[in-house]
């Protein structure tokens, strides 16, 4: 078998490619103590105070959720115990006696914030709220939480319950990325065990894209928001601690964060012919079932460029179909797609023309 060779391109990107706006600075405004941006580049678009250790409130319901569908079927039931409503704050309204299942635990922690159905989830889980919050803080450092601490599955306000933007950035690309968390997190509306509840996450339904996260709110902590939303191909995060206005803060930030992007167009970065060897035409052009397309900040597109794997020439005959190569297309680290390379044309076999080919594979 020949060769696989390998090509390094840093095609310019095409002038057609839409216009980038670079929003240097934050929107005017944001009310949050503390908050960070992040993209799905692990990039941080904006932030203030973003390693200030804040209260998480109700947002470290995140960390349960994630941390219970890692560990537990979602079918499994637990019967409610005196203990489990023995809390305060945002409640499920569990009744003692009463068997629910995680899935329906879930729902009642993510979209009506329950602080019954978080000692309920922590219990079924792992046997004790003490062994639950274990595997919340070994999962917390897993993430590269360093700066967070958590003692219970609500959030409630606790000297040893603290986090930071930049931690909690990271928490939730992890849930987005757990589609058993996401899908409920995003949930709208659900009956839960009869209770028909509401996501207090307004969010999902005023703002472009947002498709899950948490809210969060005490005297101590102030109103806290965790959400993430996806446009135009691209993820962005977005964490506010102690925002008066986190709904405007939240719209604001997403509205300037995605105004950074252009789309572009990667066919520069693939290869347009093969040699031929052998044939009744020197070339065969190259084509690609899908050219990809991605949406880019202006210095993201400086950072592009692709590695093409392909043979140093194929001989005669080629047909129009057939598999010719790959290329990988990257942001700097980041490998955006790899691009399966076909022949787009066949080339038949052509009278030897007496010529051969040298050791290193070209024709002499």
């Amino acid at each position: 078998m020949k060769k696989l060779i390998c090509f390094l391109c840093a095609a310019a990107v095409a002038a057609a490619s839409a216009p980038v706006s670079l929003a240097e600075e934050p929107p005017e405004g944001i009310s949050a103590e503390a908050y960070i941006v992040t993209d799905d580049m692990g990039g941080v678009v904006f932030s203030r105070f973003p390693d200030k250790k804040m209260q998480p409130a109700s947002t470290a319901k995140l960390l349960t959720a994630l941390v219970a569908v890692e560990n537990a079927p979602l079918e499994k039931t637990i019967t409610v115990k005196a203990e489990h409503t023995a809390t305060e704050g945002s409640m499920l309204y569990l009744r003692v006696g009463e068997t629910l299942s995680l899935s329906d635990l879930l729902y009642g922690l993510l979209l009506a914030s329950g602080n019954d159905a978080a000692l309920a989830v922590a219990e079924l889980v792992s046997g004790s709220t003490e062994d639950f919050v274990g595997l919340m803080n070994a999962k917390a450092a897993e993430l590269g939480m360093d700066s967070s601490r958590f003692s219970n599955p609500s959030g409630l306000p606790d000297e040893g319950c603290y986090t930071t933007a930049r931690d909690m950035a990271k928490l939730i690309a992890a849930f987005a990325a757990n589609e058993t968390a996401a899908k409920i997190s995003g949930t709208r509306e659900n009956v839960c065990a009869g209770r028909t509840i509401v996501n207090h996450n307004r969010l999902l339904n005023t703002v472009e894209g947002v498709d899950c996260g948490k809210t969060g709110y005490t005297k101590s902590a102030g109103r806290c928001l965790v959400t993430t939303a996806k446009r135009m191909g691209r993820r962005i995060y977005v964490v506010t601690f102690n925002a008066p206005d986190d709904w405007a803060d939240h719209a604001a930030l997403y509205g300037a964060a995605f105004a950074r992007y252009g789309r572009v167009e990667l066919g520069g970065f693939l290869p347009v012919a093969q040699h031929i060897v052998g044939g009744t035409e020197n070339e065969a052009r190259i084509t690609a079932a899908v050219v990809p397309e991605i949406c880019l900040t202006q210095t993201e597109r400086e950072a592009l460029y692709s590695v093409t794997y392909m043979r140093r020439f194929e001989y005669a005959p080629v047909r129009a179909g057939d598999f010719a190569g790959r290329t990988e297309i990257y942001c700097g680290e980041k490998l955006l797609f790899t691009v399966k390379l076909y022949f787009a044309e066949s080339v038949a076999s052509g009278k030897f023309s007496g010529r051969y080919l040298s050791a290193a594979g070209k024709p002499g």
